[in-house]
């Protein structure tokens, strides 16, 4: 097999890792072809190409996130991972495509860049602290520290357990249709008290600057927008990082993505509305 061949078989791998770290499929893109540069200029025999790859791409996402977090504060609004349609993900199995969804990303973003891409590392990709100590330049002591911070942290903002897609789905249908029919009671009664909106247009397009806070705030807030929703508007459900999510197009465009993140119990703990065009799948 050829040094091409290789990473070519790889670089789906190195894509999911770069991605993951990232939030851009944009900057993921730019990482991998970085990666693919310097693969092509290595003389030496190497024994792993995998591990070899990982690392280059792990430490360019490091360097990319720590540059990252000085842009994202003059950013027009919050920021939000860049959603990734489930159909153009290479992710085979459903663990791995949990880790795509958009709240799981947006969790990471309040972890610092080693921590970040410590985590991904370990509890998503299932490298030995011994690897991640070395990807990272660190001591093994220090990696184990830095994935426990990053577990904490996941587990307190986002505790794992399993939502079923068809009721994930059923609760996007009926929240969409109570919307249209301006139900603020139907919508506050699919919220959490303590929901959460968060909206990027980016300084793109309309959209909330401020989290917006509380089940009646958060339904107040669709109805509103669905008062100002015209005729030619149409919305189809599609899977994006692995869970269903509602899609807003305006003559054949889209022009909203809006994902839920649902509590233990059904009900909508978090809500993700991409309004930024540069964010939004074509």
């Amino acid at each position: 097999m050829t040094a091409v061949e290789q990473f070519q078989t790889l670089r789906p791998h190195l894509f999911g890792l770069a991605y993951r770290a990232l939030g851009s499929r944009a900057d993921a893109e730019d990482v991998v072809q970085d990666a693919f540069l310097r693969w092509q200029s290595v003389d030496e025999q190497v024994e792993s190409p995998k591990a070899y790859l990982t690392t280059i791409v792990s430490r360019l996402a490091l360097d990319q996130l720590k540059s990252a977090r000085r842009k994202r504060e003059e950013y027009v609004g919050v920021w939000l991972p860049e959603p990734v349609m489930t159909g153009a993900s290479p992710e085979d199995t459903v663990e791995m495509a949990e880790s795509l969804s958009t709240a799981f990303l947006f969790v990471l973003e309040a972890l610092g860049p080693e921590e970040r891409v410590a985590f991904l590392l370990h509890d998503v990709f299932a490298y030995e602290y011994a690897e991640i100590a070395e990807t990272l330049q660190t001591s093994e002591a220090n990696a184990r520290q830095l994935v426990s911070r990053a577990r904490k942290h996941v587990r307190d903002r986002r505790p794992k357990f399993k939502v079923d897609p068809a009721q994930h789905r059923d609760v996007l249908q009926a929240f969409h249709g109570a919307a249209m029919r301006n139900d603020v009671g139907t919508l506050t009664g699919l919220l959490r008290q303590d929901a959460v909106l968060y909206s990027d247009g980016g300084g793109k397009a309309s959209a909330a600057v401020n989290p917006v806070y509380g089940a009646d705030r958060v339904a107040r807030f669709f109805a509103g927008i669905a008062k100002k929703a015209t005729a030619e508007v149409g919305w189809k459900i599609e899977d994006s990082g692995g869970v269903p999510s509602l899609l807003l197009s305006d003559q054949g465009a889209v022009v909203t993505l809006i994902t839920f993140d649902l509590d233990e119990d059904g009900r909508i703990a978090t809500v993700l509305v991409h309004r930024n065009p540069d964010k939004l799948p074509s």
